[in-house]
């Protein structure tokens, strides 16, 4: 079993670095002797060979985390396995923080247990072994051992493979391992979506939550929210203003520094937690946005694990259409760590995007970055990408409202390190809504700040399956 799940992981490695890394990465890492082994055999090979132990079990909660300067920035790496007994092994870089034991002989082994790390965050182990869930049925970031430990923004998965592909290097070259990554990672990806949930302001649900929130100051004693009246009258007179009339002006501003997105819209039922605008405005907004770019289903509340709701939805969407879909998202994130994956794929779906956490930023698989979930029946890779969602616009302004733009640079710094993507989602009626000026601006700032990181930037091919879009940093 865990050989298996040793094949799977490598695999998940390999396709990682094809895609953010150079060609003489990917062919030093495929020529490197890297073996999944148990810890005994791993500290008894004394030959060249990076041998990562796939025995030494660990617990959910990350047992102490420590950091190590690695290419320019810092690897936070957790659960670290014991150095091995005997003469000839040294602690590499140093013995305060290592990242790798080495023998005399030139045996390398993970000075962490990066194996359980990886395989446990791609597999949601935590979530799936902890039956909390909120009153949507989701997992959120408070929710998860890593945020007491601070944890949930490490992209441990890129970071595992990029002190991988640093070794492999080093021992290429000079017998030693390398912690720099010089003119072997690309640029980051910025992979950018839009749920299109409410596409005019009117509807029942929008407008009785800004009644209700005209009187709840008064609950502090505080003075009411009169200015809700004025929201109330505008999108009755104009219901489309700040909503569907934005997908324009962000298609705009994407065109003019050199991105595409992804959209996603709801359909189906309606409700407080569903379609609230309805499907009628639908073709209208996909006028707005270029042909050639991505077009997704954002599967309804009431979809989740709902074959018969999910066709319906899918198949209404899919007449608007004259291409088919095959991408997604679901709407407030509920997904279910045991099941989503599978029945996603069963339903037709190449890439989802659902996997994130609604209440803060982070990496929820601990992956910034593509890969293909592990079913746990067949004991390989479902035929699904997922695509985890880093970054929500509301929990960014939520968590950093006085430095969001640089938190967003630290993070996508941080990628361009050591290769990856981060993912941020933007809704169209936070784009320019003076009824929520916090965001106002927001977006062209992020796309502006991460036109920096690279320097002016290249143009990058996201290319999964049947699934292609460019994205260009610069």
């Amino acid at each position: 079993m865990k050989l298996g799940e040793a094949n799977y992981l490598w695999q998940q490695i390999l396709q990682h670095t094809r895609r953010f890394f150079t060609r003489e990465a990917v062919d030093m890492l495929k020529t490197a002797e890297v073996r999944f082994l148990p810890y005994a055999e791993a500290v008894h090979i004394n030959k060249p060979v990076i041998a990562i132990p796939i025995d030494v079990n660990t617990s959910v909660y990350p047992q102490a985390p420590y950091k190590v300067p690695f290419n320019g920035t810092e690897l936070t790496l957790w659960n670290p396995l014991p150095r091995p007994r005997g003469e000839g092994w040294t602690c590499r870089p140093s013995s305060d923080a290592p990242i790798w034991y080495r023998h005399d002989m030139g045996t390398l082994i993970p000075a962490w247990n990066i194996f359980a790390n990886l395989f446990d965050l791609l597999t949601l182990r935590e979530e799936r072994e902890n039956p909390l869930r909120d009153v949507h049925g989701r997992f959120v970031g408070s929710m998860s051992p890593r945020r007491e430990a601070n944890l949930l923004a490490v992209p441990a998965f890129n970071e595992g493979v990029a002190a991988l592909v640093a070794a492999c290097s080093g021992l290429y070259k000079q017998n030693n391992p390398r912690f720099d990554l010089e003119d072997l990672v690309q640029p980051p990806v910025l992979i950018l979506s839009h749920d299109n949930d409410i596409l005019r302001g009117n509807d029942m649900w929008t407008q009785s939550i800004r009644l209700l929130r005209i009187f709840q100051p008064l609950l502090s004693f505080k003075a009411p929210r009169l200015m809700n009246l004025w929201w109330m009258l505008r999108n009755t007179i104009y219901p489309k203003t700040f909503y569907l009339e934005n997908i324009a002006g962000m298609v705009d501003v994407e065109k003019m520094l050199g991105y595409t997105s992804s959209f996603y819209f709801l359909n189906g039922s309606g409700g407080r937690f569903g379609a609230r605008s309805g499907s009628a405005l639908i073709p209208e907004a996909l006028r707005q946005i270029p042909s050639e770019w991505p077009v997704g289903i954002h599967y309804n509340y009431d979809t989740l694990l709902d074959a018969e709701r999910f066709n319906s939805q899918l198949a209404e969407l899919c007449s608007y259409l004259d291409r088919p879909i095959v991408a997604g998202r679901a709407h407030y994130l509920r997904f279910d760590p045991e099941k989503s994956f599978s029945f996603l794929a069963s339903m037709g779906i190449c890439i989802d995007e659902s996997v994130g956490y609604p209440d803060c930023i982070g990496y929820r698989c601990g992956i910034a970055g593509p890969f293909q979930p592990y079913d746990h029946l067949s004991g390989r890779s479902l035929s699904l990408w997922e695509v985890p969602l880093t970054i929500i616009e509301s929990t960014l302004i939520n968590q950093y409202p006085r430095d969001s733009v640089k938190v967003f640079q630290r993070l996508l710094d941080h990628i361009s390190r050591i290769g990856g993507a981060v993912s941020l989602l933007f809704h169209p009626g936070l784009f320019f809504n003076p009824e929520f000026p916090e965001t106002g601006g927001l977006y062209r700032r992020l796309l502006c700040a991460a036109r920096q990181i690279t320097n002016g930037g290249q143009t990058l091919t996201f290319d999964i399956n049947l699934y292609h879009r460019d994205h260009k940093l610069g």
